[in-house]
């Protein structure tokens, strides 16, 4: 959805965009239902709608791959979705590993989504594995002081990525979170309202 496009996306479409995607997974948890793999290559947009898409869990057996030892092999960017309690979780050695998903890990993963609207690149994009790892395990973010967005964008992806999993805001608080955006306000409805599902989709028809 990002990577490949072209053009600058403005902040208030950028807005709408996350809101879009922030209504959609509080609707989503209201149902108890975690998406587990929330990445911008698992959302569409059509005419200005977000499309969720692959909501379930992914088996982690289809990372992994051994040479003359055990190692994961991850798509690209993949890590950067990952709370620090699911990369713990990570071993090589073992592809029977469950990822325990929670709306907390979610919310991460959004906050990463929110960071890739703004700058159009993953976190530590040019870093190798082994360093995102590294920071998880040692508790330090992405630095975004030099980067020039306004305080209330950085506030969400620094509550999305808290390390204490239950200081992260959920969905509902962060489309508010949202509407506080400058520019253009992003419409925000009721948790409560009908969403439309297409298999294992799900989307918006009520944006503009």
């Amino acid at each position: 959805m990002i990577h490949i496009r072209n053009d600058v996306i403005p902040l208030n479409l950028a807005v709408n965009y996350a809101a879009q995607i922030a209504q959609a997974m509080s609707y989503l948890h209201e149902k108890s239902i975690n998406h587990m793999s929330l990445r911008t290559s698992n959302i569409f947009i059509q005419n200005n709608r977000i499309i969720l898409t692959d909501y379930g869990l992914v088996p982690l057996s289809k990372c992994y791959r051994y040479n003359d030892q055990p190692c994961i092999i991850a798509p690209r960017g993949w890590l950067s979705y990952l709370a620090p309690e699911l990369i713990r979780k990570l071993d090589p050695r073992n592809e029977q590993t469950l990822l325990r998903h929670t709306p907390q890990t979610d919310v991460y993963a959004f906050g990463t989504v929110w960071y890739e609207l703004l700058f159009r690149e993953f976190p530590f994009s040019k870093q190798p594995p082994e360093y995102i790892i590294w920071r998880a395990g040692n508790s330090l973010k992405q630095p975004l002081s030099s980067v020039h967005i306004s305080k209330n964008a950085k506030d969400i992806i620094n509550q999305c990525w808290s390390f204490v999993a239950d200081d992260r805001p959920d969905f509902a608080m962060l489309c508010k979170s949202l509407t506080k955006m400058p520019g253009k306000r992003a419409l925000v409805r009721s948790p409560s309202t009908p969403l439309q599902y297409h298999g294992n989709q799900i989307s918006n028809h009520h944006f503009s």
